[in-house]
């Protein structure tokens, strides 16, 4: 009976454990949408748009700065950038493949599919630096509390997040460093084809209708990573000839 009352025991202990870790992870969820804006807000966002400089991850695209405007709903998506000297524009859907249409220096081209691949690649890459607070909300997306941390004078919670499959082309895991004050992201540590990587994140920056979202990721761990996000805008309605015409 003793033996019966302790194995009792140890499962209302293990369940309370549980429900504990599971409050803990919702509210740090919650804190994290309200450091942006809130979840809602970010969920009927349909038009984004920004500018970013650095992490360019393909020798198909140069260093100088490049412009994406996207339908988050549709998937109807336009590149604006260069390739060594020669202006691009790239007009292309990157939830459903199909027609697309690739400018060089004004010309309507038929050919590099290593171009298109890489603009496409670019796309993703930028989109999970840029968006990472957003990620939580993804179905297929953890994020589980692990450790309180202080730093530099800020009290933080260290947590994982991790998905069972591709998120923008890749699978995440990694960790968040997340002011308690603010529950914005100030850091994020994850492995890359394994290589680790570590990115001080900071500058929030409004992007409309209350929407905040982090503009400057400096990577300690390789420069060449860094990206600055310049401008970020979200909108109502575009004219939909951006996704059609040069």
């Amino acid at each position: 009976m003793k033996t019966l009352s302790n194995v009792l025991l140890v499962v209302i202990l293990t369940l309370f454990c549980q429900l504990d870790l599971v409050a803990q992870d919702d509210s740090l969820n919650k804190q994290i949408w309200q450091s942006i804006g809130g979840q809602e807000k970010w969920d009927s966002l349909q038009f984004l748009a920004f500018s970013a400089k650095g992490n360019t991850i393909s020798d198909q695209l140069s260093n100088d700065e490049r412009k994406f405007l996207f339908n988050r709903t549709t998937g109807a998506c336009r590149f604006d950038g260069y390739k060594g000297t020669d202006q691009v524009t790239y007009l292309f859907n990157f939830k459903n493949p199909g027609s697309d249409k690739l400018f060089i220096g004004g010309n309507l081209s038929a050919d590099e599919p290593e171009l298109k691949k890489s603009i496409k690649n670019q796309l993703f890459s930028d989109l999970n630096l840029l968006l990472l607070p957003t990620l939580i909300g993804q179905k297929n997306v953890q994020l589980k509390s692990q450790k309180e941390s202080f730093s530099a004078g800020q009290k933080l919670t260290i947590a994982n997040i991790s998905s069972s499959g591709p998120i923008f082309g890749s699978k995440i895991d990694g960790l968040l460093y997340i002011d308690q004050n603010t529950g914005e992201i100030v850091r994020y540590e994850y492995t890359d084809k394994g290589e680790k990587n570590t990115y001080e994140v900071s500058k929030y920056k409004e992007i409309g209708d209350g929407i905040r979202l982090p503009s400057f990721f400096n990577s300690t761990s390789n420069d060449q990573k860094s990206c600055i996000f310049s401008s970020i805008s979200s909108f109502v309605q575009v004219e939909q000839k951006k996704f059609t015409e040069l």
